[in-house]
């Protein structure tokens, strides 16, 4: 609450105005030094509307910045470094995801009759509460021996006979199971794969088609 927050010497009691100062001038980033001048304006006793005047920014950031400043000190005028990285499966997690696949989508309660990018993003996210974009599932996909199957265009001289043997040749390996009632993916064997990536979470090497 604003009418909390200390002004004048009660504001960072045990740092003087002097010393506020000194670390400002010390400062070469924008920013702390942004912060140290809010600071030093409320250790003279400036309301939160005559800080934000004066320094040009929103009252809010003012209040946010000297809240930061009663609860941690001066340093307080450093921002906390975030990662940034997004929450990501782990070893134990990879291996049980990689067992899914492996079955139809029907044994994890999905209506589909093959795995698409779209649904194992489902899945993953329905599971493990993991948020991956696709392009980032793709990429782990083949690292966990997968690759995406997309059916061939056809050509507009094809001749319908070769067509016709072409689907009775080829066509168990982009049904949606094969002959043994395993599931047949967008996603299926990969050819080529991350070694390093499978390693780490213990998978076996694919093999080369």
């Amino acid at each position: 609450m604003t009418w909390n927050l200390p002004r004048g010497e009660e504001f960072l009691p045990h740092t003087s105005f002097s010393e506020l100062k000194r670390r400002m001038q010390a400062e070469h980033g924008a920013k702390p030094r942004l912060r140290f001048l809010i600071a030093l304006h409320r250790k003279q006793g400036k309301s939160l509307d005559e800080i934000s005047e004066a320094c040009g920014v929103p009252r809010r950031t003012v209040h946010g910045t000297l809240e930061r400043f009663v609860e941690k000190g001066t340093s307080a005028v450093h921002a906390v470094k975030q990662s940034g990285r997004p929450k990501r499966l782990n070893v134990a997690q990879l291996r049980g995801l990689r067992a899914r696949l492996l079955r139809p989508p029907s044994a994890s309660n999905f209506t589909e009759s093959f795995w698409s990018t779209r649904l194992v993003l489902a899945l993953v996210k329905r599971e493990y509460h993991v948020e991956y974009d696709a392009s980032h599932l793709r990429r782990l996909l083949h690292e966990l021996g997968f690759s995406v199957k997309t059916p061939r265009p056809k050509h507009y001289k094809s001749s319908p006979r070769e067509v016709a043997a072409f689907k009775k040749k080829r066509g168990s390996r982009f049904s949606a199971q094969d002959g043994k009632g395993e599931p047949r993916f967008a996603w299926t064997s990969a050819a080529s794969s991350s070694r390093h990536t499978r390693r780490e979470v213990g998978l076996p090497e694919a093999n080369p088609q």
